[in-house]
């Protein structure tokens, strides 16, 4: 499956834009959720299942990170990736936590909660859904195939990631605490790169590639803090077939 390249952080805000140019299709959210999990972690799977319903959401954007560190534990997760372990450190960090754990769901950068404790993670997609985010984002597809990224909003302290995913994938386990059973992970990151600091203005990024058939650009506060804005985008053709 996928691998992981590069660097990281977080995101926000929308668009619906249909023109006879560019083709796009983007989410509007208002909440980015982030999942940190692991294939080998036997609590994992019931947040896993809850990532994949918040999905149905258009106002939730989720990125499921795959954690590194389960895998000495007899499984090594097809998306498992050193940086995802690293941002969720970087966060315990600026939150001052003496330690991190799977799953866990990281709130539009600020509020850390367990990721299969359903209600205080949905009071706090609630909340952000009746407040607009600073920084609007779209993405559309040109007909080349490239993605035009526009951004806009007030010049503030932010870093813009570019981050690319699988919307879903069905994996048999064969070792560890989830050994024989088949599991089903959503929105699986399997790149993120760091676009530098956030600038209003436009840019050009490449097309997706299989297996990657999803894209979100996040913009956060510098030092992981707020999520400023965010946007999404799906390959067409495979997202009309995984809604069937």
């Amino acid at each position: 499956m996928g691998r992981l390249y590069r660097g990281i952080a977080g995101a926000f805000a929308l668009v619906v834009l249909i023109a006879s140019g560019p083709v796009a299709w983007a989410a509007s959210p208002r909440a980015v959720v982030e999942l940190y999990t692991s294939q080998g972690c036997s609590s994992c799977p019931p947040a896993d299942a809850f990532a994949g319903r918040l999905r149905s959401d258009p106002a939730v954007l989720v990125l499921s990170f795959h954690v590194d560190y389960w895998d000495a534990q007899g499984w090594k997760d097809s998306f498992s990736s050193p940086v995802s372990t690293a941002r969720q450190y970087a966060y315990a960090r600026v939150s001052h936590e003496a330690s991190v754990f799977t799953p866990q769901m990281i709130v539009n950068g600020t509020q850390s909660l367990v990721g299969s404790s359903e209600a205080p993670v949905l009071r706090a997609i609630a909340a952000l859904k009746a407040r607009d985010l600073p920084v609007h984002a779209e993405l559309a597809e040109e007909p080349q195939g490239t993605l035009k990224l526009t951004l806009a909003g007030p010049e503030r302290l932010g870093d813009v990631w570019e981050v690319r995913y699988v919307r879903s994938a069905i994996t048999r386990i064969g070792a560890g605490e989830n050994g024989g059973r088949t599991l089903e992970t959503y929105n699986n990151v399997t790149r993120l790169e760091h676009l530098g600091a956030f600038k209003p203005g436009t840019r050009v990024l490449a097309g997706l590639r299989a297996p990657e058939d999803g894209i979100a650009i996040l913009v956060q506060a510098q030092g992981l803090g707020p999520i400023l804005g965010a946007v999404s985008y799906e390959e067409p053709a495979r997202r009309a077939a995984s809604a069937r």
